[in-house]
């Protein structure tokens, strides 16, 4: 999962080609059927993407219920919503984006055959792998995939001899036929689990361009006159990959967290990437209709789109659509979701320290700047730290997966905010290799997920600079209690979760240099002790990063 910025002049190209393209689509009111002209198609589009085991869904600040009640999304109102769909009839096509794996306590207590157990009944007829499907390494991606009843497409996915996906029924794509007309759907898979996750060495991807021209020249082969592609790359790559491979009518995709359409949505406030959908321009010429639901189960993204009789998108309409508390839910998977959530109840009752400070947090929050729960798990990374030396902790953004809560924080909350079970090593690398991570946490192509959350060191960064030229200022602590440039010669010795310290994560460079300890608790207790000694928690020290523009 990753956190996208759209850049204003991408949205003002996208409405002019909208109104460029207006023909049948001007001509009808919002709210009302698409025309069909003679000789189209209308296909009604389903679709999710990072779901992270939200399967109880997600309260109205984003933190994982372990109840359906009173809830936003889960599994079981996103199941119903589709068969209510399909149960009308029509040309319907749901598809998943990817990131089904990890973000919750659901997913850190019953790993992957919890989420199989309860996929079987999701009705999708197809997917993609984000990167965390990736994390509990491809011998269990390889288990959690024999159990699925639709598709999983990967059309750049070429895993070596020695991967055990190499044996998996992953496909490059699938063509589905409605009232005669071939409908073509490949996916892309993240491409970058072997560097952010824990697939296999052996896991190898195509160049994801390459990949989808040569989905669409074999699609086109066999007849589909619209192709579709579920992808989990990102926002900015989803509308790059349209502007650059021709063939391609709709992308349907995941991993940025994107959310497309109004600011005010059956109550919740959004900051919206863009219109439903995004129009990119194919190199011919064609529109490419993108979307993308947000993430957490929140939403089901619909999109209604008419081909004429070339299978060119002449008109669209829709959006996301709010799953509330009076959404309905499909029983079976409500009776399997309930007791999953009562047996997790129980750590909800566990307190373990107070909290009353009031500051941005939670996975959004963290990747766009200073938020308590990565500035409060840097702390406890460096008290750990200082007894082997350290002076720095970094905390990866993309490790923290909820909010705090004010008041009591439980055993139930950390496992929300903390649900890897990463532990803590301490390594000895030198302030060019740090310089080089903090640059790497903004380069062009990365995003949130990738910000490191810091204690004893301050930096400012500047994303109008180019990339890789980004760092104005660095400062560590020093042997003096005092602030110092950080010396690229020098040799810090820095405190970070042990995945970080094997180069994954997204930051290779940290791999360098030598380890000196490693944590026997994981990252998740050293912070809850860490809370615990200074609760209730009042005040944090603030002021650490800057991001500019």
């Amino acid at each position: 999962m990753q956190r996208t910025r759209l850049f204003p002049l991408l949205v003002l190209a996208a409405f002019a080609l909208a109104l460029a393209l207006q023909g049948c689509a001007s001509a009808r009111r919002a709210g009302t059927p698409p025309a069909v002209p003679p000789g189209g198609f209308e296909l009604v589009l389903l679709h999710t993407n990072d779901t992270h085991t939200y399967i109880a869904g997600a309260d109205a600040s984003g933190r994982a219920c372990f109840k359906e009640e009173g809830c936003y999304g889960g599994y079981a109102r996103i199941a119903q919503a589709i068969k209510d769909e399909k149960a009308k009839g029509g040309n319907v096509l749901v598809l998943d984006a990817g990131d089904q794996m990890q973000g919750t306590i659901f997913f850190a207590t019953g790993k992957a055959p919890l989420i199989a157990s309860l996929q079987k009944r999701m009705p999708y007829d197809f997917s993609t792998l984000g990167n965390h499907e990736f994390d509990e390494g491809c011998p269990a991606l390889a288990g959690f995939l024999a159990e699925l009843p639709y598709g999983v497409l990967a059309a750049n996915l070429k895993p070596g001899k020695a991967c055990p996906l190499a044996a998996c029924a992953v496909k490059p794509w699938a063509v589905r036929e409605f009232q005669g007309v071939k409908v073509g759907v490949f996916g892309i898979a993240n491409d970058q689990p072997v560097g952010t996750s824990d697939a296999c060495k052996a896991t190898a991807f195509l160049d994801r361009r390459e990949a989808a021209r040569q989905a669409v020249r074999e699609l086109e082969a066999q007849g589909c006159r619209i192709i579709v592609a579920v992808t989990h790359i990102g926002l900015e790559d989803d509308l790059a990959l349209a502007r650059a491979v021709d063939g391609i009518d709709v992308i349907v995709g995941g991993h940025s967290h994107s959310y497309l359409g109004p600011e005010r949505n059956g109550g919740l406030t959004e900051k919206p990437e863009g219109p439903y959908p995004l129009v990119a321009q194919s190199p011919s010429g064609k529109p490419v209709l993108v979307v993308t639901a947000k993430f957490q189960t929140r939403y089901l993204g619909r999109l209604d789109a008419v081909f004429d009789a070339e299978g060119t998108a002449c008109a669209w309409q829709g959006g996301p659509i709010l799953l509330g508390p009076d959404a309905p839910r499909d029983p079976e998977l409500s009776a399997l979701v309930a007791p999953k959530g009562e047996a997790l109840e129980k750590l909800k009752k566990e307190r373990l320290f107070e909290n009353e400070i009031d500051m941005p947090d939670g996975i959004e929050a963290c990747r766009r700047g200073e938020c308590l729960a990565g500035l409060l798990a840097a702390d406890a990374f460096l008290e750990f730290g200082r007894r082997h030396g350290a002076s720095i902790a970094l905390m990866h953004a993309g490790g923290v997966r909820s909010s705090l809560p004010r008041g009591w924080v439980t055993q139930g909350d950390m496992l929300s905010v903390h649900p890897f079970a990463a532990h803590v090593a301490v390594k000895e690398i030198t302030g060019a290799t740090l310089i080089e991570a903090l640059e790497n946490s903004v380069a062009d192509g990365h995003d949130g997920a990738y910000l490191l959350q810091p204690a004893g060191l301050a930096f400012v960064l500047d994303r109008a600079r180019p990339s890789g030229r980004r760092l104005v200022k660095a400062e560590a602590m020093g042997a003096d209690g005092r602030m110092h440039a950080l010396d690229p010669k020098a040799r810090y010795r820095v405190a970070m979760a042990d995945f970080l310290a094997r180069g994954s994560g997204g930051h290779p460079m940290l791999a360098r240099g030598r380890t000196l300890a490693v944590s026997a608790e994981t990252e998740r207790e050293l912070v809850a002790r860490h809370a615990a000694r200074i609760s209730p928690l009042r005040g944090i020290g603030t002021g650490r990063f800057v991001i500019l523009h």
